[in-house]
């Protein structure tokens, strides 16, 4: 599944929807087969949303907000981590469950549903199609087996026009790099005593973003992934709850600073994380 989405040409149309909220529709078209991989996501409702990946590069075309770009080897509003998964590695902290055979987008496809071994995380169900693996449909679950976010393949296309998509990505005006200024961190006033299973530090750094220094780490489990932000409390910081979709956004003060964590974990989790964080 993961060479397919990464090395085959496709276009795809597809839906996503959150719990609650009405769905938005997309095309993706990727060429994947060439050393310089190149990827388009629009948004084919509401503003004309773009995002473009390209040598490496991902831009952000914005109607309302200032275009950027960023470096990235994928646009990830596409696939979920999930996708790019080492699964492998997986199977000490999840289930994997065959369950037959579905249809999407007219095509048959084979149920895999990747189940967390505790219940300090989200699970998915996958629809990988029988021919060429590409995943059709992807739905996230809560710990109750709720479907709280999914992405639907509507029609695929493996016929398009890829000199056209290509001339089409040469010969865009690309908005300037957005540098992100990350420097090592050496911060030890504060530390993580208490980490789901199968979860481990992969990043520390430190932002200046907005004249404020941002003391960040960042944790994964191969799956699921999120981060500790720490920065220098404001009068306007308060505790804070916010649930978007797939995504926890927990805020709260400890001393002279201020606390987000941010993840895609359900809201306990990410509370049990903030309780058992340690400060000098």
């Amino acid at each position: 599944m993961k060479a397919s989405v990464l090395d085959n040409d496709y276009k795809l149309y597809f839906i996503v929807q959150d719990e609650d909220e009405y769905p938005n529709s997309y095309q993706y078209t990727y060429v994947g087969s060439k050393i310089n991989k190149k990827g388009a996501l629009l948004s084919l409702e509401g503003s004309a949303k773009e995002i473009i990946l390209n040598d490496n590069i991902v831009s952000y075309f914005l109607i309302d907000s200032a275009s950027f770009s960023i470096a990235a080897n994928r646009i990830i509003e596409v696939f979920p981590d999930v996708i790019y998964s080492d699964f492998d590695s997986l199977i000490p902290n999840y289930d994997f469950i065959n369950l037959g055979k579905g249809r999407v987008a007219n095509r048959s496809c084979q149920l895999i549903r990747i189940i967390s071994k505790d219940k300090d995380r989200y699970s998915y169900v996958i629809w990988i199609d029988d021919e060429n693996f590409l995943p059709l449909r992807i739905d996230l679950l809560d710990l109750n087996s709720k479907i709280i976010n999914q992405k639907k393949v509507l029609v695929v296309d493996f016929d398009f026009n890829k000199q056209k998509f290509e001339d089409y990505i040469a010969d865009r005006v690309y908005p300037i790099l957005y540098p992100i200024d990350k420097e090592d961190s050496d911060r030890k006033d504060w530390q993580v005593t208490w980490l789901p299973k199968g979860f481990k530090r992969i990043d520390t750094y430190n932002i200046n973003f907005q004249e404020s220094n941002i003391d960040t780490q960042h944790f994964t489990d191969g799956i699921f992934s999120f981060t500790i932000n720490v920065s220098k409390r404001t009068q306007y910081d308060k505790v804070n709850l916010s649930i978007q979709g797939d995504r926890s956004i927990y805020s709260y003060n400890q001393g002279n600073l201020n606390i987000i964590i941010i993840g895609n974990l359900p809201a306990e989790t990410i509370k049990q994380i903030a309780y058992h964080l340690k400060f000098k």
